[in-house]
């Protein structure tokens, strides 16, 4: 846009926190919730502002980046139409005339009157500028860190909903080379120092966006081998030989041909894993338990879904079995949110407290509230922040009652709670979260399933080296399968490998409860071992759900109402119904069900079903509960 966008001036904040993201679907927040931007040319006049805000875009600007050379007679008078449109969204408490906060008159045109902080394409900018700075003095950690964090922030690199949107492709361009050039430095000083596996999701991604750039794919290829993939690795090199010969009649360059025979001669690159530096301290305060090192594995739809979720209401909980990865999910999920609230994150690991005082102490913990406060609501006020409560299935009730009055007196507070049964509150959304799948038998394409996938990286970071080949494919799956693709099961098979051989591990998989026990430091206490972590919910469970829960041990993993209705025995007493009981053994995450043609059917996860035999075994002598 030459001679349209004007200099910075002095900004004046808004009287709303907003907060814009322009790289993938353009959306603005004011805290958790979405905004409405309207038709497109309306969004399109919208995200021309956002590229540079606090700076004057002309009207010409304008009608060149929304229509190029098509603009109607009436585009002039259209650009002032949306642009009020837009004040009212974006201000609907103002009254009309003095809606100018964030949308500024500013002849020749208009200024969006946000901080570049707010903006992500800006954001982007400035950590990739920081990242070339540590660079530059040698301090790749920070580098990665910073990184890591920036190339993350591109949920679309084709830029998609821009280019349908605007017609200024040499500025979309620019936009796109600044993401490849900041991710390529990423995965190459993520190869150098040992990060492959944490590198590996972002040079999927650039390989994906990229397909004939050909140190793009050379680095992905060095990124397989360097995460176990070795044959993938060979077979994409063909299948990118291939496309360069038929797109472009070019066989491969020097550098790509080198890291292929790099791959044939197989060697070894592995060195240890960095530990992540603390996040800026510029950004949002995130308080309590950090948000986790590396990526999650294969859970971007999980993910989305818990975004897409926290953007329309305030309250979402998190259930699913044990180890299926709830805490890690809410983690990630605040860490990408966390920019949306002014107030930033506040997180209270929940799992050793034993009763509502210890719960409230926990959260107002970061805070720096006086000794012996119990007025959440009063500490938390009218900010912007984003509450997470984790790992409270242990104390449901008072977690209920904290997060009603939460939700009722701070109108601006967002709250994720992690759970293995929902709270019960009316306006509460629940994500499900369920085990990682796992692969068939036999296993035709390993690589491709996220159970083996998360086995390998883990198993990686205890015997580095370890590749998925022909020899170990089958065993592998097998510990998958076994451990019904549920992660923490998965890392601790994994982490086995220190001392133990596969074959050795997969031995273990016919009492993984009380045999896969690897040593397992920072971590919360019922996260140690298997059985710690199952015993949990079994410490949650009445009289009555322990005795249905146990029984069910008779049964095969699949299996009906009636079949339950028939281990149970004679009705016990007047007030049980095993159905109900079933209902909350589902709400609690020790039972899947399901409802089709056939009827309503229930499914144990294989530990769950092992864990109930145990039960049984251990306790025959229970007593028969008087009423559900």
């Amino acid at each position: 846009m030459p001679g349209g966008v004007r200099g910075s001036v002095r900004m004046v904040a808004p009287k709303t926190t907003l907060h814009v993201e322009i790289l993938g679907q353009i959306l603005v927040r004011r805290g958790a919730s979405l905004l409405e931007l309207g038709p497109m040319k309306q969004r399109a006049v919208f995200a021309v502002l956002a590229l540079h805000p606090g700076q004057i875009v002309s009207i010409d600007a304008l009608l060149d980046a929304v229509w190029g050379e098509h603009a109607p007679t009436s585009a002039r008078h259209l650009v002032h139409t949306y642009v009020a449109r837009l004040r009212q969204v974006l201000e609907p408490e103002q009254p009309p005339r003095q809606r100018a906060h964030v949308i500024e008159s500013a002849p020749p045109g208009y200024r969006l009157m946000i901080d570049g902080g707010q903006v992500d394409v800006t954001r982007f900018g400035h950590l990739v500028g920081q990242a070339r700075t540590h660079l530059d003095a040698g301090e790749s950690a920070r580098a990665m860190d910073l990184l890591g964090e920036a190339v993350r922030m591109w949920r679309d690199p084709m830029l998609t909903e821009l280019n349908t949107l605007l017609h200024s492709p040499h500025e979309i361009e620019a936009l796109r080379r600044g993401w490849l050039e900041a991710a390529l430095v990423y995965v190459t000083t993520g190869l150098d120092h040992g990060q492959a596996p944490t590198v590996l999701p972002t040079a999927e991604r650039l390989a994906e966006a990229e397909p004939l750039h050909e140190e793009v794919q050379a680095r992905y290829l060095a990124v397989l081998d360097q995460t176990g993939q070795r044959a993938v690795a060979v077979e994409r090199f063909g299948d990118i030989r291939a496309r360069l010969n038929y797109e472009l009649g070019i066989d491969p360059g020097p550098a790509l041909a080198a890291t292929y025979r790099e791959l044939l001669v197989g060697g070894e690159h592995q060195q240890p894993v960095r530990a992540a530096p603390s996040v800026d301290a510029a950004r949002p305060p995130w308080r309590g338990l950090g948000p986790g090192l590396g990526d999650l594995v294969q859970r971007d739809t999980d993910l989305d879904s818990l975004l897409r979720i926290l953007s329309e209401v305030r309250l979402v909980t998190v259930t699913g079995p044990p180890g299926c990865g709830k805490s890690a999910l809410a983690l990630h999920g605040a860490a990408r949110v966390r920019d949306a609230f002014v107030g930033g994150v506040a997180v209270a690991d929940l799992s050793d407290t034993v009763d509502r005082a210890q719960l409230i102490g926990r959260l107002l913990e970061p805070f720096d509230a006086p000794p012996g406060t119990d007025d959440v609501p009063a500490v938390l006020g009218d900010q912007e922040i984003l509450v997470i409560l984790d790992n409270v299935e242990h104390l449901v009730d008072a977690c209920a009652t904290l997060a009603d009055r939460i939700a009722r007196a701070c109108r601006y507070v967002s709250m994720i709670v992690t759970s293995r049964e929902p709270l019960g509150l009316p306006y509460e959304t629940v994500l499900r979260l369920g085990p990682l799948p796992v692969p068939d038998a036999p296993v035709s394409t390993p690589w491709d399933n996220a159970a083996v996938e998360l086995f390998a990286r883990r198993a990686a970071q205890v015997q580095p080296g370890f590749r998925i080949g022909p020899e170990n494919v089958e065993p592998v799956a097998a510990i998958c399968r076994g451990l019904d693709g549920l992660p923490l099961a998965l890392e601790m098979a994994a982490a086995s490998l220190a001392t133990d051989s596969l074959d050795a591990v997969v031995q273990k998989l016919d009492d993984p409860l009380h045999k896969i026990r690897p040593p397992r430091r920072g971590r919360p206490a019922h996260h140690r071992s298997l059985l710690t972590a199952f015993e949990r919910s079994v410490a949650c469970l009445s009289t009555a759900e322990r005795w249905v829960f146990q029984r069910l041990a008779k049964l095969p993993r699949d299996f009906g109402p009636r079949e339950a209705a028939r281990v149970c025995g004679p009705k016990p007493a007047a007030d049980l119904d095993v159905s109900t009981v079933l209902s909350r053994l589902v709400d609690k995450s020790l039972l899947l069900v399901t409802h089709g043609p056939g009827g309503t059917r229930y499914r144990m996860l294989r530990i769950v079903h092992l864990l109930a035999a145990d039960l049984l075994a251990t306790e025959p002598n229970l007593p028969l509960p008087l009423q559900a």
